[in-house]
């Protein structure tokens, strides 16, 4: 399988700076085989995005997506509008919708289920945080999150993992490869599949890449603050490829 390098701007970026990124990227970026590179802009910058990276081995992602197709719900972004523009992916459950927004395993499941009824992949996040992790309960929390969030879904060869200890996320405190290989290959035995990829993410930078992704349960990063920048995202990619 290809690896999976996603980025996350999260609420950063405008389109000027969205462009002022891609044509960095685009530029540089010598489209690394076995890889697959998706950046996630903010909502607002989607569509300037789709234009931006036209042509390019580019794969567009969004941050979020609502469960419903159209309707009375202010703020929200459907899945029909994202294919309208090609977004190829959403990342769903991220540890900020759920500690911020509120959104429950419940409410992420009905993502994860009209994205793939739209044939959005859904790159399901799931994380503990510092008080679980030092409480023992990880693998609990992570198992419940992953149930609840696959709930009612037969086929999840479709669906790629994130997972996001919410303690290493933005802190600049990565999980060591061994602790990441544990907890990917404890999801690897709950998803009973081989076809979905792990990722991991959480403070990952050029300086971690090529250790994490040395271990075989790691398919792939999700980054935030460092893929800010064009030229670390490239960067990223060559360590974990080299």
């Amino acid at each position: 399988m290809n690896l999976l390098i996603g980025a996350n701007f999260k609420m950063n970026k405008t389109n000027t700076e969205l462009l002022e990124y891609f044509q960095t990227f685009t530029t540089e970026y010598p489209n690394t085989p076995g890889v697959d590179v998706m950046i996630a802009p903010a909502t607002i910058g989607l569509s300037k995005a789709a234009e931006f990276i036209e042509n390019s081995p580019i794969h567009l992602g969004a941050q979020n997506m609502f469960s419903e197709l159209s309707g009375a719900y202010t703020g929200e972004t459907s899945p029909l509008m994202l294919q309208d523009i090609k977004c190829e992916y959403v990342i769903l459950g991220h540890s900020e919708r759920r500690t911020i927004f509120g959104e429950t395993d419940e409410m992420v499941n009905k993502k994860v289920k009209t994205a793939l009824a739209h044939n959005i992949r859904p790159i399901l996040c799931i994380g503990e945080n510092l008080a679980q992790k030092e409480e023992g309960q990880t693998k609990d929390i992570l198992r419940v999150q992953l149930e609840k969030g696959l709930a009612g879904i037969e086929d999840t060869t479709n669906i790629d993992i994130a997972y996001e200890p919410v303690w290493a996320i933005g802190t600049g405190k990565s999980a060591t490869p061994e602790y990441a290989e544990e907890i990917h290959m404890f999801i690897r035995e709950i998803l009973g599949q081989q076809e979905s990829r792990i990722i991991y993410g959480g403070s990952v930078t050029e300086a971690t890449a090529h250790e994490l992704i040395s271990k075989r349960e790691v398919n792939g990063f999700l980054i935030g603050s460092a893929a800010l920048d064009p030229r670390r995202l490239i960067k990223i990619v060559e360590e974990a490829t080299r």
